[in-house]
Parts: structure tokens; sequence; C-alpha cells
């Protein structure tokens, strides 16, 4: 894969579009079901979650928990860096030959995130990050369910002529 100017205009882009939706479902979505997003996809304990390190700030969002007041803007820059990290590391790995492709534009961004999210969790347990837990069913089908409900999200968005930059 070669990450050109290009296509990390449109990883950061799409980076930007899949926050908001996961800020947008963490804070009113969720909510409206009567469950926090800490209830349905927590991976780390409370306390892990609010600590300032970019580590913690990546592991709250893959597990979907945006733990951060809206109007903090280093809040936002973290979760960003982590969406972008996330949605590069995605990328490359679903531009090797092995992996699974998707035949339409919500299954390919799903793979995009799922393969990134599996890559970050991977190296954040390596590094033994003292707030990851041991992968688990629970964990594995909340984050899918989550990002299922962003890829689709941000596909339906991305068929629209005025999104159409956000198409994969």
């Amino acid at each position: 894969m070669a990450l050109n100017t290009k296509r990390l205009r449109e990883l950061s882009i799409l980076a930007i579009a899949v926050m908001l939706v996961q800020i947008g479902l963490s804070k009113w979505v969720y909510p409206a079901f009567g469950k926090s997003t800490q209830q349905l996809f927590a991976i780390t304990p409370a306390g892990a979650v609010t600590s300032p390190t970019i580590g913690n700030k990546i592991l709250g969002y893959l597990s979907g928990i945006i733990p951060f007041d809206l109007g903090s803007f280093g809040g936002w820059i973290s979760i960003f860096i982590g969406a972008l990290v996330l949605l590069i590391v995605g990328y490359w790995a679903y531009e090797q030959k092995w992996a699974w492709k998707g035949k339409s534009m919500t299954q390919r961004l799903f793979a995009i995130l799922a393969y990134g999210s599996i890559a970050l969790y991977a190296a954040l347990l390596v590094l033994k990050f003292d707030s990851v837990a041991a992968l688990g069913i629970p964990l594995a089908i909340g984050v899918a369910i989550n990002y299922f409900i962003i890829a689709f999200v941000v596909t339906s968005l991305a068929k629209l002529p005025t999104f159409k930059f956000l198409r994969i």
C-alpha cells in the first residue's frame, strides 16, 4: 500500500466522519436505549478511560467510550488521532491479499475498522497497557456491533451527493 498524500487526506476526512458518528452514538443514541456506551462496549476499567494517555484514549475509542466533554479540544484531537491511526492500520491490512474485502461500501468500511482495531488492540496487549482487558467474546461482539453501526451510518451518508467524499 502506498500511503500517498491523497489517500492520507481521504482517510483523515473519513476519520473525522467516523469520529463524529461514534461521538453521536456514544452521547445521544445509545443512552436513548437506556444503556450507556460503557455498559455495552467497555473493555477497560472506568478510571483508565479518563486517563490522559493517548493509549487509553485509543482504547476508549476502540470500545466505543467517548468520556470527554465536547468542549475539550485535547479530547477531540486524541479521538481524531485514534480514529486516523485505526483507519491507516486497517486500510493497510485491507489491502493485503489475505484480507476479506467485502462486497458493499458498508462491508468495506466495516472490514477496515475491524482490521485496524484488531491490530491496535493486539499492539496494546503486547505493549502491556495496564488497562487492557483480555479479549473475550462479549468484547468482540460489542465492538463488531458498534463498528457495523458506524460503517452503516457513514456509508449511508456517503451515498448522498453532498457527502460523496466519504466513499471508499
